[in-house]
């Protein structure tokens, strides 16, 4: 490969790791246009965040019963 290609594989790995990411937002109960986002701008930086922080809990919050 030449020099000539590199800048174009590189766009095309970063585009491929930012749909990647955001495909993997979802599994993790996160938005996946916001870490597609990050990760198109930001790079491995914003795909390693997304892989170490944990899960989002999205249950519903039901309040305690009431004493009566």
């Amino acid at each position: 490969m030449t020099i000539e290609y590199l800048g174009t594989v590189v766009s095309a790995m970063w585009l491929t790791v930012a749909i990647l990411s955001g495909g993997f937002a979802r599994t993790r109960n996160r938005s996946a246009w916001t870490w597609f986002l990050l990760t198109l701008f930001f790079g491995p930086f914003a795909a390693f965040l997304l892989v170490v922080w944990p899960v989002v809990d999205r249950r519903p919050v039901t309040p305690p019963p009431t004493a009566q």
